[in-house]
């Protein structure tokens, strides 16, 4: 698949999310393309929240999520404007904005390193799209109804502390994978958790449900308006982007410690994909819970 065909996977739900996504890696990784790196974090990120949606690994028999079936349709929306990203002609629709541009021009870059592709995804998709999806997630009515705008928002509060989880078995993933010196790098140079909440799982997330309240706001009143909060996300997101790409010295020190994208003896095309129930639950390869 080209990356227009892949652009034109349209997830309706959480489900068809992550068949497209493993159906992209499977294309990404046979072609050494480093837009893996974030895909990948952002597929384990996704499984985590697929498990708790279904109840599925450890929380089997628990209910996480006030309404389910609004997180199972925003996950869909969310993971469609990634996929748009990788063709901005291919839709008719809004470009993806400068964010992804530069997160998709960092994988080109035989320099580009794989904490740095991480963390450029993370803003792009969360600093830019997420505000986005969740506006299109929102019915009209649910701006009027002050109660149920609370419950959306412990909602989206709920898959802030399931994404934390998932940090630390991200970063085994891309040792493992991707650079083996990934967690000498997490010593000396800070812990990826830590720099992957900084960019979108604490304030970030918190300050983007304020940013989909306008937008969606704003669709109701005035084309106009629409263009002026998706111009902050834009602007915002870009100049995030851009301080990330500035840490030269950081991402120099990365290659120094062989931090850069490595291909595996096995080939790409070898790497197993995890498998459905979460962190702690059944997958290809095992990972350790988050304590």
């Amino acid at each position: 698949m080209n990356d227009r065909e892949l652009a034109r996977q349209q997830p309706k739900n959480i489900d068809e999310a992550l068949e497209y996504m493993r159906t992209t890696l499977e294309v990404f990784h046979k072609k050494g393309d480093k837009r893996a790196i974030f895909l990948r974090l952002y597929y384990i990120m996704t499984l985590e929240v697929h498990a708790a949606v279904n109840g599925l690994g450890e929380y089997r028999g628990k209910t996480v999520f006030l309404d389910p079936e609004w997180i199972r349709t925003l996950s869909g929306r969310f993971a469609s404007l990634y996929f748009r990203s990788l063709d901005a002609d291919s839709s008719g629709a809004a470009p993806p904005g400068r964010a992804w541009t530069q997160a998709h021009a960092a994988a080109l870059s035989p320099r580009s390193t794989v904490v740095q592709n991480a963390l450029l995804g993370i803003n792009a998709h969360v600093n830019n799209d997420l505000a986005q999806a969740i506006a299109a997630n929102l019915d009209p009515g649910d701006l009027k109804d002050y109660p149920k705008l609370q419950l959306r928002k412990f909602d989206h509060d709920q898959v802030n502390n399931l994404l934390l989880r998932t940090l630390e078995p991200i970063q085994g993933v891309l040792a493992h994978d991707y650079a083996p010196g990934v967690a000498i790098a997490d010593r000396l140079l800070g812990r990826l958790d830590e720099r992957l909440s900084e960019v979108g799982l604490t304030h970030y997330r918190e300050r983007v449900w304020w940013d989909a309240l306008a937008y969606a706001a704003a669709t109701l009143d005035d084309d106009k308006d629409e263009d002026i909060v998706r111009g902050k996300l834009n602007w915002e997101s870009y100049k995030i982007a851009l301080y990330v790409n500035d840490k030269k010295l950081l991402w120099s020190a990365e290659r120094l410690l062989g931090l850069r994208w490595t291909r595996p003896a096995t080939g790409w095309s070898s790497i197993e994909l995890e498998g459905e129930g979460g962190v702690a639950g059944a997958g290809s390869r095992p990972v350790n819970p988050w304590r």
